[in-house]
């Protein structure tokens, strides 16, 4: 049974939807939203970004069938998944807003009224996620550990997802205040990431609540933009300096949790890049990233400084000295 409220109510819920390449998946994502069962009035907002497939025609249908429901935001060429980011957002009005992108899509009919409940009676809290199914194009169960680091608490703060390594919060489980800043700072807008950025916005507000329940569904698939090797890269060179801008733009509250995470990437680069490199852009490397580490080295240990040059310079060392530990 469909949900019916007033045209002219405001939606509670924004739902967020960018699509692009994806008419084997959009119907389901969509038709996974609409069939929310609340009771409040939520609007879906799906960014469909130039795509060269029927993800178009497919994503004209809902809106149509739904007019009252979904507004859709047609792209004449494609802009990237940032730009139709950024607009898809401008364009939510809701106090709360959800994400979906196209490929994944909700598991549960009642996911939105949990997880605002939730957020209604806890104000102090900015951020709710859960826990989700991670399946393949031909929706084959996939292992979650591989895509996003197991949950260690049902409350989060910035600083978990600052010093997370691997991305804590599955993007479709999403829902936060609506709590993006006005005008959205030039970094945003320039950065090549959208989940991690939307945490920390909102975690930079108030705490985040995991939920055990896995109410919706990550895609894996080889049409993934984010799957190539060379855009990975890329990606993590942009987080890093998203996380200077926001913690420049935050006036360094959360300065000790960012310096922590910019000495673990040195460290990381120091010792695992230059293993893979030879003569002078081996050096180079080295003095690169040794600047870096001791630049965001809390204090200095002599010991542990020691540790990694004997990883660096001299590995089967290493190695002989950790069987002999055994």
């Amino acid at each position: 049974m469909m949900n019916s409220y007033p045209v002219d109510e405001r939606p509670l819920v924004s739902v967020f939807v960018i699509t692009y390449k994806h008419e084997q998946f959009i119907g389901q994502c969509l038709q996974s939203i609409v069939d929310q069962q609340t009771n409040f009035r939520f609007e879906v907002i799906v960014g469909e970004d130039g795509s060269p497939d029927s993800t178009r025609q497919i994503c004209e249908e809902y809106a149509n069938k739904y007019p009252n429901i979904i507004t859709l935001l047609p792209a004449e060429k494609n802009m990237g998944a940032i730009k139709n980011g950024i607009r898809t957002f401008k364009a939510c009005t809701g106090k709360y807003i959800a994400m979906c992108e196209g490929d994944d899509y909700w598991c549960d009919n009642s996911k939105l009224q949990i997880q605002v409940d939730f957020l209604e009676a806890n104000p102090d809290f900015s951020l709710c996620f859960s826990s989700v199914w991670v399946k393949n194009a031909k929706g084959e169960d996939l292992q979650y550990e591989n895509y996003y680091r197991a949950p260690y608490s049902d409350v989060y703060g910035i600083e978990d997802f600052i010093l997370s390594e691997r991305n804590l919060v599955p993007t479709p489980s999403v829902v936060f205040r609506n709590v993006l800043p006005d005008p959205y700072p030039q970094f945003f807008v320039e950065s090549l990431v959208g989940d991690v950025p939307v945490q920390l916005f909102a975690g930079d507000k108030g705490k985040a609540k995991f939920m055990e329940n896995k109410l919706a569904v990550y895609r894996d698939h080889v049409g993934g933009v984010t799957k190539s090797e060379a855009n990975i890269e890329l990606g993590e060179k942009d987080l890093l300096k998203f996380f200077h801008a926001f913690n420049q733009y935050t006036n360094y509250r959360h300065n000790k949790a960012f310096q922590q995470r910019f000495c673990n990437v040195a460290r990381y680069h120091l010792v695992t890049g230059s293993a893979k490199l030879k003569g002078l852009m081996f050096f180079r490397h080295y003095l690169k990233w040794f600047a870096e580490y001791l630049k965001y080295m809390d204090k200095v240990n002599i010991k542990e400084i020691a540790y990694y040059h004997v990883a660096i310079f001299a590995p089967s060392l290493l190695k002989t000295m950790n069987r002999n530990n055994k």
